[in-house]
């Protein structure tokens, strides 16, 4: 098994401003193709299973724009990573 570090926003923003960036380890792999779609599932699955406030406006949102907070990405029970292949070996952290 191998070894993937993810990191939030995952997709590059446009503009003169960079924003903060979180990483945290896992044991698995994303898939090859879809990783944005396959992030914005488990964020989704999270979100709901830890009935985060407002979570039913937040989960029809696109997957972009989940892919892109931090907050979100941090509230997910680490249960719901593992469910989906993913073992954390880390916290979140700020990304360097």
């Amino acid at each position: 098994m191998s070894n993937v570090t993810i990191r939030i926003p995952m997709i590059a923003a446009v503009g003169p401003l960079q924003p903060s960036q979180i990483s945290r380890d896992f044991q698995g792999m994303l898939p090859a193709t879809e990783s944005i779609s396959f992030v914005a599932r488990i964020i989704r699955d999270g979100l709901e299973s830890a009935h985060y406030p407002e979570y039913r406006d937040l989960i029809a949102l696109s997957d972009d724009y989940l892919v892109e907070q931090t907050a979100l990405a941090t509230a997910v029970p680490d249960d719901v990573w593992i469910r989906n292949g993913l073992v954390p070996l880390s916290e979140w952290e700020p990304a360097r």
